[in-house]
């Protein structure tokens, strides 16, 4: 794969789009387009967005659910030097997490729930009017790379830097409140080179994309695509991949453990899973019997480890793995490097890192000499796989002894009663704080018969004394549950 930079260090995009030419760069329920039809839309969304008085410098948000726009707004940030700001479509429209102050929102709807200027994304991207002559988007699958071919004006023609702040990504707030984490253009480079060359992606491959845009898992599947000349295939339920696999049966796909456990539910789906080179999950821990039930099914699943500020994937499971391996997280990436701290914390360095955090509007460091100290406990296995053992900050005390909620909620899962749980400490006059649990379950809730399959598994202290379900305002942005949403359900409940 070649690699698309200058003898400066500078990235070229339109040597991208000029390799690959007239292959599927993307697939979106309007049409499939090329690589040369995604240069030439991009060139005219740039061209749009600088006759509406957008930038360098300025921060430009976008809350608005999976679409095309999402993909030109994040590449036309990398050539014009502004901030691309995705907001989670599900969220009240008018406020920005972190005190992040956009100068411009690209929003369809009310522009006065707004407090700055609103465009809206048909002034930027109308399929039906940005074609020439309202013509079908190209779907053809041979290369174009000779002396025929002819290209398109440089979209950067100084090539684009790879310090450039490109993009403010929110975390999920699971322990606490959002922050803004700033990327610059080469922590995404290196993220999608370093999957491109793990995963050994080709022109043939196709990568569904079954995450948010909003997240760094979801708009990295199109920039692994573009360098590696595969299809990128937009799907606009991110939340329901499960049509768009039968339809478009993509070689890869990135799923959550709740997504997978929802496709392993659906009989037609198997089929269609096998057949895909890799599965990547990643988002949370993947249950142990929920792996189990997958590599039975045949399907490639390749468990992965990563963080926002690391720009997605740190670890992966690599395709082909032993059985044994697919229940860590796998190893290291390109361009990537993972240590273990003296207290088991996992720190991460490499070319993947974020510049910095946005909190209450101002930035704040988070990487030191170069390092970024992650709250995830870790070790290593005899084959040099990360193994995630827990999380520093989830820790808590009971009694005087140290809680640690995935062991819990890995065991509730190994009982077979539960598919998912989620433990935070509750105030408890006697003990400090004690466990107290919320469970997705497919059959009848039975608190006393799961606590009595714990015995088998785990000391008294680490029995949840409450066992709950799980309910449907937990899910944090789609991918994450909400702990600390869940931590004041508990309490509330607890002083009742």
């Amino acid at each position: 794969m070649k690699p698309f930079l200058d003898q400066h260090a500078r990235l070229h995009l339109e040597r991208v789009f000029d390799t690959y030419s007239h292959r599927t760069a993307l697939v979106a329920p309007s049409g499939a387009f090329t690589f040369r039809d995604i240069q030439q839309d991009l060139a005219r969304v740039i061209e749009r967005l600088r006759c509406l008085g957008v930038g360098q410098g300025q921060v430009v948000g976008i809350h608005a659910p999976n679409s095309l726009i999402h993909v030109y707004l994040f590449l036309a940030a990398w050539v014009m030097g502004f901030t691309w700001v995705p907001l989670d479509p599900k969220t009240p429209p008018g406020k920005v997490p972190a005190g992040v102050k956009p100068d411009v929102i690209v929003f369809s709807g009310d522009t006065g729930l707004w407090p700055v200027r609103v465009i809206s994304p048909e002034a930027l991207y109308d399929p039906d009017t940005i074609r020439p002559n309202n013509t079908e988007p190209g779907n053809t699958e041979q290369e174009n790379t000779g002396p025929d071919s002819v290209s398109q004006p440089p979209l950067s023609p100084g090539g684009i830097p790879l310090d450039r702040e490109c993009a403010i990504i929110f975390t999920s707030g699971s322990t606490g409140g959002p922050k803004g984490v700033v990327h610059t253009v080469d922590s995404f480079y290196y993220s999608a080179l370093g999957s491109v060359e793990f995963f050994t992606l080709t022109p043939e491959d196709s990568w569904l994309i079954s995450l948010p845009l909003f997240h760094v898992g979801g708009i990295l599947v199109v920039l692994r695509t573009l360098l590696s000349g595969g299809t990128a295939i937009l799907h606009e339920s991110p939340g329901r991949p499960g049509p768009a696999i039968l339809k478009y049966r993509p070689t890869f796909l990135s799923l959550v453990p709740t997504q997978l456990q929802r496709l392993l539910d659906m009989p037609e789906m198997t089929a269609a899973l096998s057949a895909c080179r890799g599965i990547l999950l990643g988002g949370a821990p993947c249950p142990g019997p929920l792996m189990e039930k997958a590599l039975d099914a045949g399907i490639p699943v390749l468990a992965t480890y990563g963080s926002t500020e690391a720009c997605a994937m740190v670890t992966a499971v690599r395709p082909g793995a032993a059985r044994p391996e697919r229940f860590s997280s796998g190893r290291v990436l390109p361009y990537r490097k993972v240590m273990l701290a003296e207290d088991s914390r996992v720190v991460i360095s490499g070319k993947t890192l974020f510049s910095h955090y946005i909190e209450n509007g101002r930035p704040k460091k988070g990487v030191r000499d170069g390092k970024f100290y992650t709250q995830d406990l870790g070790t290593w296995d005899a084959a040099g796989n990360l193994i995630i053992t827990g999380r520093r900050d989830l820790v808590f005390i009971s009694g005087g002894e140290n809680i640690h909620p995935h062991e819990i909620e890995n065991a509730m899962v190994e009982t077979g009663l539960v598919q998912e749980a989620v433990v935070v400490p509750v105030e408890d006059p006697v003990f400090g704080r004690v466990p107290w649990a919320f469970v997705l379950s497919e059959i009848p809730l039975d608190p006393a018969r799961i606590q009595s399959a714990l015995k088998k598994k785990l000391p008294s202290y680490k029995i949840p004394k409450t066992i709950l379900p799980l309910p449907p305002t937990a899910m944090e942005k789609g991918i994450k549950r909400n702990r600390n949403a869940l931590e004041k359900t508990a309490a509330a409940m607890g002083k009742q």
